[in-house]
């Protein structure tokens, strides 16, 4: 009989916790509406109230409901994970968040619910199990910390990326491609994370020459479509532009608002194209690319997005070495 009941007890006790995996991971998508609905001047689901505050606050919810026998260390790191996975899958399905700021997040959100399941572990050691929900009200962490941040402006990086690859294809063939690049197809791309996690892909980038001086057009799927303004050329070996953005770039759902570029958050600068003539017909073809970086969190923000950019980039001189590789053959 004392088995029988210490086995329904135990029962018990892991179906209050999944109670409480529920409950943290329904205060996130809650909290995550509330910032949504704040004023953009508070920065809402880009303070770092949420994008610390809440994963952190989730994690912590995950552990409180847990049975001492279970807090081992192991579960204090990786438990808060199952909550994080619900609360980003809830603002999936909510559309509160799309799959470019959903993949960005998760890494930050992970690690910052293991620190707050972790925290809570420690915490838990001093309080009497029927005193552990009372640490429930650490649900308010989050608006607290919103209340301390302020409306402090937003810290600005500019950063500079520099990829380059060798081209079997002398300079002049480059040259055309880049300026020319119609009818780009998905298979003609490798394999990229920008665009597995939803960024639209590069269908046609032109220079036409105009009465305002030489201009590059550029469209991507979505109806994404913007210019840039050639800022320096030398025929065959280097050209620069100067990228503007407006209302019409990026249409309603091509892109997350958080991440779109020329946005509050994330704007790209520049691009230049840089051909050196090796032996034996290569070319060597570098990119640089500017941009600037602006969000509560840049110590996360600018690695990861340093990280998306170069894949971004290896994928657009992969583009171009291909299409001149096939050009030099066919010439």
């Amino acid at each position: 009989m004392e088995d029988g009941a210490g086995s329904t007890g135990a029962a018990r006790r892991r179906a209050s916790w999944w109670w409480w995996v529920i409950a943290g991971a329904a205060l996130g998508v809650v909290l995550r509406l509330l910032f949504g609905m704040l004023p953009s001047s508070m920065e809402g689901p880009m303070s770092i109230g949420f994008l610390a505050g809440t994963p952190f606050v989730v994690g912590a919810l995950t552990v409180i409901g847990a049975p001492p026998e279970r807090r081992t260390v192991l579960f204090l790191v990786f438990a808060p994970w199952a909550t994080i996975g619900l609360m980003l899958l809830g603002c999936a399905v909510t559309l509160l968040e799309g799959s470019i700021c959903l993949a960005l997040m998760a890494p930050l959100f992970l690690v910052l619910a293991s620190f707050g399941g972790v925290v809570m572990g420690v915490v838990l050691q001093f309080f009497a199990p029927q005193q552990s929900s009372r640490l429930g009200a650490i649900a308010i962490l989050p608006l607290l910390m919103l209340v301390a941040e302020g409306r402090a402006p937003l810290p600005e990086r500019d950063v500079e990326l520099r990829r380059e690859v060798v081209v079997d294809a002398p300079a002049a063939i480059i040259w055309n491609e880049i300026l020319t690049a119609r009818a780009i197809r998905a298979d003609e791309l490798p394999l990229s994370l920008v665009h597995l996690i939803g960024v639209p892909r590069p269908l046609e980038g032109v220079n036409v020459r105009t009465e305002d001086g030489e201009v590059r057009y550029s469209r991507w799927e979505r109806g994404v479509n913007f210019r840039g303004f050639v800022t320096s050329r030398k025929e065959n070996e280097s050209v620069t532009w100067r990228y503007v953005f407006d209302e019409h770039s990026f249409p309603a759902g091509s892109m997350d608002d958080h991440v779109a570029i020329g946005g509050r958050h994330f704007d790209l600068r520049d691009t230049s194209f840089h051909l050196v003539p090796m032996a034996a017909g290569r070319t060597r073809l570098e990119v640089v690319a500017h941009y600037r970086i602006s969000s509560s969190v840049n110590a996360y923000a600018v690695p990861a997005a340093a990280a998306l950019g170069r894949d971004f980039l290896d994928t657009i001189l992969g583009l171009y070495k291909r299409r001149s590789e096939r050009a030099a053959q066919a010439g």
